[in-house]
């Protein structure tokens, strides 16, 4: 991988680790609130609970403060919009990082999803268990490199299951990265096309040639659709920001260029793969 001249490959997206000892992560956002407290979540997680990050209507996109909807009332009319003379910059948009611990809890409205899944009651959520509680907005389930990704990510007792404080910390996560989806997610078909990741990486300051991307996108379109879904998309670019870094370590004077040992690479190859 190389770099372009004007790119700054400092400035990548920081996202991928949690930047602090993820285990009580921060309230999730409080739309997730709101979904809990007014609709209690039935026994049977599967078939009854929704997706983390349910897919936006028309009525409620990632643009805030849109459109000319919403409830009738009798304010004064929107003035027209000023003419602008000039274009608006173009949008930077960042991968989120991993919430940050909060010590004094979790968000207790996410207790009867997480009961609902822990069907041992121990607790702590396994893989298997995990996997119930993860679905994409079609109710197709997470790949299980993605729930593998997770547990390794916000397991911070390294005991490889998942509690609760855990479990908030990582709802939390895949809500922001669910609004990211969202806003790349151009045609609202629920899935991210090639030319939607493609303008997802540039976004993201990424600047890779049309081959190399395609050959990652196609190696993360696993059901061989066409189109990468949710779960898919977050375990692309976590691992794309991954290899990233440790390209960079190697890369001392920022050139795009590295001259690495054979044992070198494959010892990096060995790290990726725990």
């Amino acid at each position: 991988m190389a770099y372009n001249k004007p790119y700054d490959p400092d400035a990548l997206p920081r996202f991928a680790e949690p930047e602090q000892k993820p285990g009580s992560a921060p309230p999730p956002q409080t739309y997730q609130q709101n979904r809990y407290e007014k609709k209690p979540p039935p026994p049977a997680p599967r078939d009854n609970y929704p997706p983390p990050h349910p897919q936006p209507t028309h009525s409620q996109t990632f643009h805030s403060g849109g459109g000319g909807g919403g409830g009738g009332g009798s304010g004064a009319p929107r003035p027209a919009p000023q003419p602008q003379s000039r274009p608006p910059p173009q949008q930077q948009h960042h991968p989120p990082p991993s919430p940050a611990p909060d010590a004094t809890g979790a968000d207790p409205t996410l207790l009867p999803l997480f009961r609902a899944v822990d069907k041992d009651g121990t607790g702590q959520l396994s893989e298997k268990e995990l996997s119930a509680a993860l679905v994409n907005g079609d109710w197709t389930s997470f790949d299980i490199q993605t729930v593998r990704m997770m547990i390794r990510m916000f397991d911070s007792d390294r005991n490889g299951t998942i509690n609760f404080d855990e479990f908030c910390g990582l709802w939390s996560f895949l809500a922001s990265w669910r609004t990211l989806f969202d806003r790349f997610d151009v045609d609202r078909s629920g899935n991210i096309s090639l030319q939607e990741f493609t303008d997802a990486l540039i976004a993201f300051r990424y600047r890779l040639s049309p081959q190399f991307v395609e050959l990652l996108f196609r190696t993360y379109d696993k059901r061989n659709e066409g189109v990468m879904s949710f779960d898919l998309f977050v375990q692309s670019c976590i691992s794309l920001k991954r290899m990233t870094d440790v390209f960079k370590k190697y890369d001392d004077d920022r050139d795009g260029f590295i001259t690495l040992s054979f044992e070198d690479f494959l010892s990096e190859i060995l790290k990726q793969l725990k």
